[in-house]
């Protein structure tokens, strides 16, 4: 029995690391590294790794989860202004129709650049203010 629990335990660490997806006690940390190491502009149409994409790929499935979501933004070569704010907009847009607090299902990892954390979150506020 217990050999087949660590089957189990292993195949799903497998499938969310496979996937950018790890679920850390209760919380789902997903890394934008996973998704690109060169994060671009704002839309899809804007050509690859878009704030767009990333938020339909990696964190628009995990908003109504009931673990809050830590995005880590290290591992990358940097951020477009227009990446964060898109991306932030998507997420307060969600947050709001869905009835959630972004600051509460929301947490930022950024080791690589302690500053982009109070921008995302500026963004953030900047969102909320366009929402309402």
């Amino acid at each position: 029995m217990l050999v087949v629990l660590r089957r189990i335990h292993l195949k799903t660490c497998q499938q969310q690391y496979t996937t950018g997806r790890f679920v850390l006690s209760n919380r789902i940390k997903i890394s934008v590294s996973d998704f690109t190491t060169l994060p671009g502009a704002r839309y899809k149409s804007d050509g690859d790794g878009s704030a767009e994409e990333f938020f339909d790929s990696y964190i628009k499935q995990h908003l109504n989860d009931k673990e809050l979501i830590l995005i880590d933004f290290d591992n990358t070569w940097g951020y477009a202004s227009s990446f964060l704010s898109e991306l932030a907009l998507e997420i307060s847009q969600q947050c709001k129709q869905d009835g959630l607090d972004v600051r509460e299902k929301i947490k930022i990892k950024s080791d690589d650049e302690p500053g982009l954390t109070e921008r995302f979150w500026g963004y953030i506020d900047e969102s909320i203010d366009i929402n309402n």
